[in-house]
């Protein structure tokens, strides 16, 4: 796990990306799923970067392939495959 401050908070330009958690609740160790998910389809390239200073790309890489194909945009999967190097996902569990 990367170094990061004690209790780090999740960016405000996160919010938009989050609409379907209750924002004062968000935590980076417990949301972190959604957070990186999110952040995969909706987010800017600013969002990309906070991931992976905060998560690392060992730990976005674990995340996405517990997930199935179909819960993301698929240019948005494509391009996640291949700058953190995760093979295709499954369609079906």
């Amino acid at each position: 796990m990367l170094h990061r401050p004690h209790k780090t908070k999740v960016p405000l330009m996160f919010r938009p990306l989050l609409w379907s958690l209750r924002w004062e609740t968000v935590d980076i160790d417990t949301d972190k799923a959604d957070i990186i998910v999110n952040t995969i389809n909706e987010g800017t390239l600013a969002h990309w970067h906070w991931i992976q200073n905060i998560y690392g790309n060992d730990t976005i890489r674990r995340i996405l392939k517990k997930r199935l194909a179909s819960e993301f945009h698929p240019e948005s999967l494509r391009l996640a495959q291949v700058i953190f190097n995760v093979p295709l996902l499954r369609y079906a569990r």
